[in-house]
Parts: structure tokens; sequence; C-alpha cells
């Protein structure tokens, strides 16, 4: 599996956050004096992956421009996509360049008008742009001229939310470890909202570029919108200093040395698990239970057919078919997952005819869910360094890997009426050696089921290891194989 650029640009939005803190509160003073002196203005990241190569830059900045509060994030990615094939190391370089403007009116409540975002991958451009009134977001993408619109409604984003944890570092020095913000995010691509929770885990010293800083430690928990990570506020300026998830690193910096970046980031081959015997005819295994061997601390989806625990100091992987039942579906999820969006544009007539030709008069929703993946399985061809991040640049090129299957299979089935969302995890794909995948769920008769459009699974095997959603799991542990059943 690829690097999801859709994820690392959603990534860099979420840093701007919409916060709540119990005990302490904003007034409308508080932001009419932030104008004056922004938290965001021109702040230069450099983004370090695992091996310490700054393989990217990050750019916030914020001003007034007009009628309008704007917000600014920019990155450009310089990515080395490195796949193992067999004894062969595949190499991509891409170059991913991504722009965002939020515009909110300036006089209170300084609600968001108005959205835009440009992305560049290679040869792949792709813009984004959207207009709010009246709690209505109507939205225009274009990718490669392939124009689509849709709206949402119910729309209410407000600055003061959006920077409330800002706010409250310039105006409160009683912070206490343990302290907890409760706030919300939200998707710029479905205008999901979701709860969250920071939390003040320390007050501590750090070393930035050789002086001894003061900071806050904010924990940000995984949510229905991103991926958990970790940041670091000066006591002093109040500034962010940096941003640490699993893989990467966002350290600030002045632009010039921000802007010194090679090829990097995590990829395929350095996300390579082993285990300790080569499992054989995984399609027929029953049962597994695998000792994690290395540094785990969380990331595993725990539910159906899997299960994470410890025991005299080892922690344990089971894995079987008979473990927990089928995760029942909420009528939250099964909307939020037939929902047409920018990333799956689901509404669309290309999409919406092609999976009615694919299904035809078939009612059963297993054969329907079987005749979408057999139509992707076939329709793209196997490509470890395609790289499209638009469905509409898949169905042009009809290669890739299998984030570009599962990038398809979504938005057919949503065509189609079956909600659906996809997965990241691991797969065992070449004898004792595991990498990471991404596959698909579906909702069938009121109950999640995974399929994978990529080896044509209707049942993947076992030794598909799914991730919690937005979770990843990097690769500081091995497996050892404790027990294995097979049919």
């Amino acid at each position: 599996m690829k690097k999801n650029f859709s994820i690392i640009a959603f990534t860099f939005i979420i840093i701007f956050n919409f916060s709540f803190l119990n005990a302490k509160e904003i007034s409308q003073k508080m932001i009419s004096d932030y104008f004056k002196n922004p938290t965001f203005e021109d702040l230069w990241f450099g983004i370090y992956d695992e091996n310490n190569i700054r393989y990217a830059w990050y750019n916030l900045n914020e001003f007034k421009e007009g009628d309008y509060w704007v917000q600014v994030m920019q990155s450009k990615t310089k990515y080395l996509e490195v796949v193992e094939d067999g004894e062969t190391l595949l190499e991509n370089e891409i170059i991913f360049y991504y722009n965002t403007k939020e515009y909110f009116d300036y006089n209170y409540p300084h609600s968001l008008k108005k959205i835009e975002l440009t992305l560049q991958n290679n040869n792949e451009n792709e813009s984004y742009e959207a207009i709010i009134n009246n709690g209505i977001a109507k939205v225009t993408s274009n990718n490669n001229g392939k124009i689509n619109n849709l709206e949402f409604k119910d729309i209410d984003i407000r600055l003061g939310d959006l920077l409330k944890l800002e706010l409250l570092l310039h105006n409160y020095d009683d912070w206490e470890i343990g302290e907890i913000v409760n706030y919300k995010s939200y998707d710029m691509y479905s205008f999901e909202v979701s709860e969250e929770k920071d939390t003040l885990e320390s007050i501590e010293n750090k070393f930035y570029g050789g002086v001894k800083i003061p900071v806050y430690k904010f924990v940000t928990e995984t949510s229905d919108t991103r991926s958990g990570f970790s940041s670091y506020y000066s006591l002093n300026s109040k500034r962010p200093m940096e941003y640490i998830d699993v893989y990467e690193t966002y350290l600030l910096e002045n632009k010039e040395t921000a802007q010194e970046i090679s090829f990097g980031g995590a990829s395929n081959a350095s996300q390579m698990i082993t285990v300790d015997q080569i499992l054989e005819d995984n399609e027929n295994i029953k049962r597994l239970l695998l000792e994690i061997d290395g540094e785990y601390e969380k990331g595993f989806y725990e539910g159906d057919r899997q299960n994470v625990y410890s025991k005299n100091g080892k922690k344990y992987l089971e894995l079987d078919f008979d473990l927990n039942t089928d995760p029942p579906a909420i009528e939250k999820d099964i909307q939020k997952n037939l929902k047409a969006t920018s990333i799956y544009p689901s509404n669309d007539e290309y999409f919406i005819n092609l999976a009615k030709e694919i299904i035809e008069d078939v009612q059963d929703p297993w054969f329907q869910v079987e005749l979408l993946l057999d139509y992707v399985d076939i329709f793209i061809k196997d490509d470890y360094t395609s790289n499209s991040h638009s469905v509409y640049d898949v169905v042009k090129k009809k290669v890739g890997d299998c984030t570009e299957h599962a990038l398809l299979f979504n938005t057919l089935a949503r065509a189609a009426g079956i909600p659906s969302r996809e997965l990241t995890g691991i797969i065992n794909y070449e004898e004792n050696k595991f990498a990471l995948h991404a596959w698909n769920e579906v909702v069938i008769n009121g109950y999640w089921y995974p399929v994978d459009p990529t080896w044509n699974y209707l049942v993947p095997p076992l030794t598909h290891i799914k991730f919690d959603l937005l979770e990843s799991v990097p690769a500081t542990y091995n497996f050892k194989v404790v027990e294995i059943e097979y049919y």
C-alpha cells in the first residue's frame, strides 16, 4: 500500500482544530486580540521521516484579507515510494504539492464561508472549492478537467471554535498536567464533524536549535475523522514547536531550512514485518496465534476475528474466524459510508451507471458485492508504482495497487447503494512476510464484512490483519507463530 496522499492532506488540515475546555472559556475580545497577534503567522515546518530525512515542508499562515480572516496551509512533499516485489525493489519518485485556504467572515461569529484547495501529484492536478451560505456547503471539485458538484447541509463552523486551544493558551497560564480539552474537528471532503479529546500530558523542557525551551505536550486521540498525534507548544511564545505522529515529525524551522528536502518517507519496504516461519495455504487458516515480538503499543483492531492481549509479560495477536461476532452497523455509520464526497464521487452519473451495468438486475447483496469485486479486480491492472490520487485518474489509467482498487471499489459500492469504507492493515503477501495493505468493508444485512478487491476476496483470509480505523502500527515488531490451525 502506497502513501495515501488524501490522508496526508487531511492530516495537515486537522492541525487547526476545534477545541473546548470546560474550566477555561474564551470571549469575543480574545478573538479580536488574537487577530493582532495570531499564532500561525507564517510558520514553517520541516517534515522528517523515521530515518530523519527531511522529505517535506509545511507552511501555516493567517491574515486579514478584505472582509475575511484567511488561514493558509501548504506543503510540498518528495515521497520515495519503495515496494519490495520478491527480490526486487521497485522505486517511484512522487512530488506532491498541497495548498488550502479557509476564509472566515471577519465579523463575529466568524463563520467559515469558503474553502479553496489545490493538489498537484506529479502530473495529476485537482482543485476543490466550497462555498458556505446559510448552513449549506456547495462544493465543486475538478480532477484534471472532470467536474463534480456536491452539497452538504447543516454546516456551522466558526473561527472561535476552530482556534479555541490557541486562544486559551494565549490567555491562560494555570494549566495542569492531565487537563483535558474536549473539542471538535471536521473533514473538509465530507464535512463530517467528530468529537475529539486532547490531554495535557506533560510540561517539560525540550531543545530546539540548541536552545532549551519550556513546552506543553498535548496528546490528541484518534477520532472518527483523523489519526492521533502529539503537539508541543512553547510556554513563552504559545507557538507550536513540533508535531509528532506515527511516521513523521513536524519541526518548526526557518523557511530556508524547511525547504531543503530530499526524497524519503515511510514506504512498503520500510514497513515490512516478518514471521518466524512460512505461513502456507493462508486461505485455509482457521486460527492463528502470534506473539508480537518487539515494540507495540496500540493500533490493531480488536473485535471480529481479532484480539490483542498480554500474558506473562508478552503480547499476543489472536486471529480466529470464530472470535467475537460480526460487528453491527449503526444507522449513523451506514449513512456516513453511503455519502458521496470529493474523494468518493459516487453521485457522478458515470459511476452510478457503471454500477448498474455491473450489477444489472441482481438483488442478492452478497452477489452484488461479488460482481463489483470481480469488476475492479479485472479492470485495474496491478502496478505497484502507479500513484493516482483521484478515482477519475484510476478510471483513466486502469492501473494501480491496493489503494487504487480500494478507492474504485468504495466509489462503485456507494454508487450502488452499498455502504462501504476503506480499511488499512497488513497482509501475509509472501511466505513469511507481512506488508501494508488497503481493502474494504461493506454493510450486508446490517453487519460489517471485510472484502478485498485487490485479491478478489469475498471473505479475506485471517492473515488480513486490520488496524483500527485511521490508526497505524509502525513496523517496530515482528511475529512469532505460537499456534496455527487449518480447516
